[in-house]
């Protein structure tokens, strides 16, 4: 059931400082990156930094900020990744508060520059998705979505209109233990005709489901969305297969 946004995300959950070792894995469990997860707040603006550092030396950095007051509004977004020299691989940014943003593909030597369509508010990127579903979680019964506004990088930077599904309990395997997951997907409104060329697959989020929202789980492409499909844990668990999309959903 697609429900109508307010005017506004308010940041309904508290934001402050925190830091988290995560784990970057593949869908059947194996590692393939340390991460480290860290944010703070300054004057009302939340700052996020997440880092994975491979072993053959490649090192990921995934970075946003989003103003908390007086309302959820995404004000940047980046992703950078270089090699084991410290050159650059690939980068990936966005200012959300003039539109500008820049692909750079060091493979193919390419950089795109474009301004994409930024609605204020309502459109998000990257990790920035987390602050907004973590504040929609009590607007969404399970069961219902809304629409909200992506940049995404193809790698030509773009907006794309997505649908935020709360897909309600499930369950994670975290450290032995079954966890209380929330689970929430992330999907791309792609136009009928456009789905025959390019393919574009869905982000799924899991929150604790009890207590205040928090991240538990991502499972989706590393940037582009041809990227391999991997898994974000902030609890290490065994392998296991990924998020199986529910009778009745949306999803496509």
């Amino acid at each position: 059931m697609l429900i109508t946004l307010l005017l506004a995300i308010t940041s309904a959950v508290p934001e402050g400082d925190a830091q988290a070792v995560t784990s970057l894995t593949d869908l059947e469990g194996h590692v393939l990156a340390d991460g480290r997860y860290q944010q703070h707040v300054a004057d009302r603006v939340l700052h996020i930094e997440a880092r994975y550092a491979y072993p053959d030396g490649r090192v990921a950095v995934e970075r946003a900020s989003v103003r908390l007051r007086p309302q959820l509004e995404q004000e940047s977004w980046s992703w950078t990744e270089t090699g084991e020299s410290g050159e650059l691989v690939r980068s990936y940014e966005v200012d959300m508060r003039n539109g500008k943003a820049v692909a750079t593909r060091m493979d193919e030597h390419k950089r795109w520059r474009d301004e994409v369509d930024i609605e204020r508010g309502r459109t998000f990127a990257g990790i920035g998705f987390m602050t907004a579903i973590k504040s929609l979680r009590e607007q969404l019964a399970p069961g219902q979505s809304i629409e909200l506004k992506a940049v995404a990088f193809t790698p030509k930077p773009r907006t794309a209109t997505v649908s935020i599904v709360h897909d309600g309990p499930d369950p994670v395997q975290a450290a032995g233990h079954s966890v209380r997951g929330d689970r929430f997907t992330i999907h791309p409104e792609i136009p009928a005709i456009a789905r025959l060329f390019v393919h574009v697959p869905d982000q799924h989020l899991w929150l604790f489901a009890e207590g205040p929202p928090a991240f538990l789980r991502f499972e989706g492409p590393t940037v582009e969305p041809g990227d391999p499909i991997v898994r974000i844990d902030l609890v290490p668990g065994p392998s296991a297969k990924g998020a199986r999309p529910r009778p009745g959903n949306r999803h496509r």
